[in-house]
Formats: C-alpha cells, sequence, structure tokens
C-alpha cells in the first residue's frame, strides 16, 4: 500500500468536510422539522457521488479559472455542490406521494441551504443561517427554488446567484477560500 500524497490526502480532507456539511445540513432540516425522516431520506450511495462530482467540478473550475494552489472561494464551492446535489438528488421519497410542494423540492431546499451554510462558512457558529429569518429571505428563497426546479441554469449561473449572496451578505467572505 502506497503513501498518499499531498494532494490525495487533500482530496479526502475536502471529500470530508463536504460530507459533514451536507449531513449537517440535513440534520438542522430533520430537527427544525422542515422534512419527515418517515416521509424522506438522505441517501448515503447518493451523497457520495454528489461530493465525487463536486471534486472532480472543484479540478475543473481551478484550470478554468487558474486558481492556484487548493482553495477556492466559498460562493464556488457553493453553486458546485448545488449544482451536484440537483445532478444527483440524494434525498429519496419512502412514500408513494408527495404531501406537498415543499417535498417534492426536497433536494431544491438542501441544495440552498447547503449553499447559503458554505457561504456564510467564516460566519459566527450557525449566524449564517440567521438570514433565513430575515423578511426577504423567503421570497429570495422561492424565487432561486423555483429557478432550479422548473427553469434551465448552470453550474456557474448559480455560483452568480451565491456570489450576490456574498456581496450583500458576507462580504468579508468573497475573498476567504475553503476547499
Amino acid at each position: 500500500m502506497s503513501t498518499p500524497t499531498p494532494e490525495e490526502l487533500d482530496l479526502e480532507r475536502i471529500r470530508r468536510k463536504r460530507i459533514e456539511t451536507l449531513i449537517g445540513v440535513w440534520d438542522i432540516l430533520l430537527q427544525n422539522k422542515k422534512f419527515d425522516s418517515s416521509r424522506l431520506r438522505l441517501s448515503p450511495p447518493l451523497v457520495n457521488e454528489v461530493i465525487e462530482q463536486y471534486l472532480a467540478d472543484y479540478s475543473v473550475l481551478k484550470v478554468r479559472y487558474k486558481i492556484q494552489g487548493t482553495k477556492i472561494q466559498l460562493h464556488k464551492i457553493a453553486g458546485l455542490l448545488t449544482a451536484s446535489i440537483l445532478r444527483f438528488r440524494p434525498v429519496i421519497p419512502l412514500v408513494n406521494e408527495y404531501e406537498s410542494d415543499y417535498e417534492m423540492c426536497a433536494n431544491e431546499i438542501l441544495a440552498v441551504i447547503q449553499g447559503v451554510a458554505i457561504c456564510g462558512e467564516y460566519t459566527a457558529k450557525d449566524g449564517h443561517l440567521a438570514l433565513t429569518q430575515e423578511a426577504w429571505f423567503n421570497e429570495w428563497f422561492k424565487d432561486f427554488i423555483f429557478l432550479l426546479h422548473r427553469r434551465n441554469y448552470t453550474a456557474e449561473s448559480v455560483i452568480f446567484v451565491y456570489q450576490t449572496l456574498c456581496c450583500l451578505r458576507f462580504p468579508e467572505n468573497l475573498t476567504k477560500g475553503a476547499d
């Protein structure tokens, strides 16, 4: 068995961090009773697919934008993960019929809330999710969910949505790299 390279170790660190974030956001949604675990669940094999696609897109993005080193900006991470979640749709129903549009859009909801959490990653613990309680958020959230569920988009267009959110709510995070 060979010793992992520094690049392999870094990718493993990123993989673990993003899995923890995704599962953590899912757990918050369950704790806040946004979803019922008897009706919807997060599929571990699909979560793995989401993260592996993210890592592939992450590598491509670094080449495309000539990003040096291992770090990319938080809004780019959020956009790539949102696109990956919506490609593999890791929230799966345990029922034959949805009770609401909210359940039907569970993957979109998970993707957006995770994106918000990532954009505010360097903000005080859970403070970044406080903006979900602000007056403007519900309308923005519904429009974003509509875009992701009903319209056409690319990972890069979603990155720009998160970049705008960062400009307005987390400007100090625009220059901070993460993964």
